[in-house]
């Protein structure tokens, strides 16, 4: 008798719960290990599970319930902090995220955000709506742009851009007053807004940790460079690619004699195209040409200048176009750089590995 008394109690106090929650969330009575409640109960916010199913659905991932991607800390029934870095552990996910719903400005109640290590090239409109984020780390992925509207996020204080393929930094990043951490190197910037130096950032030094406030090697930054960063380390360091744990001199890709094969600049120097595809899996194709017999050594370098292949040895190539292969099969995810070299000019080109 007692039994039956204590679960109908606790039939009825779950039932009470559930319908305590209002319209805009609903009652989970199961939580996976990987989430926490840090204030209030299970009733959780439609809106932010409707991102999470989207995020699902969009990218064809395959879990059974949206509470079980990544690792989520709730705060009063919405997703406060969201780690979704594909680390191949339990930390995050293990799953590749190639796209972001348009809902996913919905979850207003986000202050952290890690999507590292995906396939993500552009951050949907609605992002610009995250107005309470924070942090913001989204490195190692192939985005080509942050949005026009990324100064709408006025309480980011951590912004880690780094390996990615950004090829401009709109106006509006000068509009976040509250940043204090930028972290843009391993893209492919060639200039700055003119307004970059108004950004409210220690340009010189480092946190008690050792890590950089501002970092940003490793550009195509060689021409009217900001006068903040001008002439100091930080434009030239970057981090090792993979843990963060120590700083990279990562210097400007500044190759001033990097032509292409169809419009050379001095018809004397060999020609190297860029590389395609890039990033890629497993195999990466060059062209090179050379306007008369010579040997040439090509050599292959990883992000810390070690070398891990070596193409040719100086061998000979005869006048005219040469297809350049390098294979990535016995190496892990990275940036490396390929080194073409006559003896008397050398270009270099960045290889970016995704696995």
């Amino acid at each position: 008798m007692q039994k039956q008394l204590i679960f109908i109690l606790i039939f009825f106090s779950a039932k009470l719960v559930y319908s305590q929650c209002d319209s805009t969330s609903t009652y989970f009575s199961q939580l996976p290990n990987s989430l926490t409640i840090l204030v209030g109960d299970t009733c959780l916010s439609n809106a932010d599970i409707a991102v999470l199913d989207s995020i699902i659905s969009k990218n064809n991932l395959d879990y059974e319930s949206p509470l079980a991607i990544g690792t989520q800390t709730w705060f009063d029934g919405r997703l406060r902090f969201f780690v979704a870095g594909n680390y191949g552990n339990s930390s995050g996910m293990n799953d590749t995220i190639y796209t972001l719903p348009e809902n996913f400005g919905n979850l207003t109640g986000l202050t952290t955000l890690y999507l590292e290590w995906h396939r993500i090239s552009e951050l949907p409109e609605s992002f610009s709506n995250l107005s309470n984020l924070m942090s913001l780390y989204i490195n190692n992925n192939i985005l080509t742009s942050m949005g026009d509207n990324i100064g709408n996020l006025t309480n980011l204080y951590f912004l880690d851009l780094g390996y990615n393929e950004l090829s401009e930094v709109p106006a509006s990043i000068c509009n976040l007053e509250n940043l204090t951490y930028l972290w843009l190197f391993n893209n492919n910037l060639e200039n700055l807004p003119d307004c970059f130096c108004d950004l409210d950032l220690d340009w010189l030094n480092d946190d008690n940790s050792g890590y950089p406030f501002f970092a940003i090697g490793a550009n195509q930054l060689c021409d009217n460079i900001a006068s903040c960063i001008d002439s100091t380390e930080h434009l030239t360091l970057s981090l090792d690619q993979f843990y963060y744990s120590f700083p990279v001199y990562s210097p400007q890709d500044c190759d001033t004699t990097t032509a292409t094969l169809e419009d050379p600049i001095f018809p004397y120097q060999f020609q190297v195209s860029s590389p395609y595809p890039n990033p890629f899996n497993p195999t990466v194709h060059l062209e090179m040409y050379v306007p008369h017999d010579r040997k040439m050594d090509i050599r292959v370098f990883d992000i810390l200048g070690n070398e891990t292949n070596v193409i040719s040895n100086y061998s000979i190539y005869e006048f005219g176009s040469h297809k350049i292969h390098w294979s990535s099969e016995n190496h892990s995810s990275g940036v490396y750089y390929i080194r073409f070299s006559d003896g008397i000019h050398s270009k270099v080109k960045k290889l970016m590995v995704i696995k």
